[in-house]
């Protein structure tokens, strides 16, 4: 499942900041690596909470890589 999540997740941050695909993976930071600082960070979980009807945005502080937000996703739905 958590291909899927990868794949939502991905085009919910392309969408959002215009990163390019190529540059996005589960191990991608998002300040270091994608530079997406703390309010592009919560239009993506805000854009995610609506897709998946699940809370993330509560847990901003601990998101720091793509992995974080999948490894929620799966915690929440599965």
């Amino acid at each position: 499942m958590n291909s899927e999540y990868f794949a939502k997740t991905k085009k919910v941050i392309e969408e959002k900041t215009g990163v390019s695909p190529a540059d996005i993976h589960e191990s991608s930071f998002f300040e270091d690596d994608l530079n997406i600082g703390e309010m592009e960070l919560l239009e993506i979980l805000s854009e995610l909470e609506e897709l998946f009807q699940v809370e993330l945005v509560s847990e901003q502080e601990n998101i720091v890589t793509v992995q974080d937000i999948l490894d929620l996703l799966s915690e929440k739905i599965d």
